[in-house]
């Protein structure tokens, strides 16, 4: 059976490639489907780095949105940016260099020094959360500061600095480890632990109740991310099917949040992704448990409404402190894309001028609309798909 698969395969890919290679160097003409109904597409069409660009005048018509391509508005001095949040994301900490994944405290206390001293404002999740959810407000320069993975150094090395400098964090916790203490590794929270921090402003989450590792995803030993993974099943030589797959990720999700609530009293829901790896089942599997927030491992600042949120690694100890700091101004866009007023995160490409017509990445737009875009190679035809209803 295997041996048929892998020319239809192949063949398949060798259309595909066909298709946006033809996009890519010369113009040929695509038609679009939104809700229905079939829009020929104005002006060139193009595919570059993964992503199509279309004339903004198109995309405007197509979606019915007003699209922007502008350098941000200037600020006064002092205010690198505003209206985004940077989130910095750590793991552990150690009294000593370790590794160079390993921060030392001594760096972490200076990181933080730099925040108050550059005249960054680090906000609390409460804030956070009401900014990506509704209309409410953060200050210039807003940080957020996270943890991943539970170790107990948050407690004893990161908490008393924290204090010190009247800043809350959050940490993405992997629960069965606290509900599990002794497995081995890096000393990790205790429940009472996190009680009391929570008393100062402290923040516990979801980072999965059980699913930070790679399992077996093919017959060839293949290893994947546990929570964005279908497990390789040896004994039946079959993948999970979808069903088992998502019944596997939520039942985990859910088991996360549900000790949460019962050890420390949450009332509000995020999730971290582990290794920073996801898709569109994790995606749904988050939202029908009532997880609203989720973060990526990926570099950038966060926008309002982006809800899957990327973070600025400030736990290297291969930067020194100011260069952790700094980094942050390197990720505030020199023009911005705007959707409505709002501003779209670019995942791969910025907009080209092309024989005078400006090109914009249609993905990215959709992306930020929460429109599904489907490519059909044989047909060029690409479907758009408005977003379905969140669940609560």
């Amino acid at each position: 059976m295997r041996k048929r698969i892998v020319p239809v395969m192949a063949a398949a890919i060798l259309i595909g490639l066909a298709f946006f290679f033809g996009l890519r160097h010369k113009s040929r003409e695509v038609d679009f489907e939104i809700g229905g109904q079939k829009v020929k597409a104005s002006g060139p069409i193009a595919y570059s780095g993964h992503e199509l660009l279309v004339p903004l005048k198109f995309a405007e018509r197509l979606l019915g949105v007003n699209i922007r391509w502008n350098p941000p508005a200037s600020l006064p001095k002092g205010v690198y940016y505003r209206g985004k949040v940077a989130v910095l994301m750590y793991h552990h900490l150690s009294r000593k260099p370790l590794l160079p994944s390993i921060l030392p405290a001594d760096r972490f206390t200076e990181q933080m020094k730099l925040l108050k001293q550059d005249g960054y404002h680090v906000i609390t999740m409460e804030q956070y959360r009401r900014f990506m959810l509704g209309n409410g407000k953060v200050p210039d320069n807003a940080v957020l500061i996270t943890f991943d993975d539970g170790y107990e150094s948050f407690y004893k090395l990161a908490f008393p600095v924290l204090r010190k400098y009247g800043y809350t964090a959050v940490d993405f916790v992997i629960v069965s480890d606290v509900d599990n203490p002794g497995k081995g590794g890096l000393p990790k929270l205790t429940w009472s632990q996190m009680r009391e921090m929570k008393k100062f402003g402290m923040g516990f989450y979801n980072h999965t109740y059980d699913l930070h590792y790679y399992v077996p995803v093919d017959d060839q030993g293949g290893m994947g991310p546990a929570l964005s993974s279908r497990l390789y099943i040896d004994d039946e030589t079959r993948s999970e099917y979808n069903e088992e797959y998502y019944r596997r990720i939520t039942g985990d999700l859910g088991l996360a949040e549900r000790r949460l609530k019962e050890e420390l009293g949450n009332t509000d829901s995020a999730l971290a992704f582990p290794y920073g790896s996801y898709n569109d089942h994790v995606l749904d599997a988050a939202g029908s448990l009532g997880i609203p927030l989720t973060f990526t491992v990926k570099e950038g600042l966060a926008e309002r409404g982006e809800t899957n949120a990327d973070r600025i690694n400030g736990g290297s100890n291969l930067r020194t402190p100011a260069q952790t700091i700094g980094r942050i101004r390197k990720f505030v866009p020199k023009r911005e894309l705007t959707v409505n007023g709002r501003g779209v995160p670019l995942a791969a490409i910025q907009p080209q001028l092309r024989k005078g017509t400006l090109l914009v990445p249609l993905d990215d737009i959709c992306r930020s609309l929460h429109i599904a875009m489907n490519y059909d190679g044989l047909k060029g035809m690409v479907k758009l798909t408005m977003p379905k209803a969140r669940h609560a």
